[in-house]
């Protein structure tokens, strides 16, 4: 049950970057003109997906 609960909170995790990553750059970054705003922005959440995603995919053999 514990392994459940702990994929729960970092699918939701993923969730919540991903509206991180359409939110942000139209709102908080909208007065940055230059493109490395938004692209650190998703470069960043980018990397954080994917270390999610690994967490959740970890034990999916067993």
């Amino acid at each position: 049950m514990k392994k459940n609960k702990v994929k729960l909170v970092w699918g939701a995790l993923i969730v919540l970057l991903i509206l991180l990553a359409y939110i942000l750059p139209y709102t908080v970054l909208s007065t940055v003109n230059d493109w490395y705003g938004s692209f650190l922005l998703w470069g960043i959440i980018g990397v954080l997906i994917i270390i999610a995603n690994i967490m959740v995919t970890r034990d999916w053999g067993k």
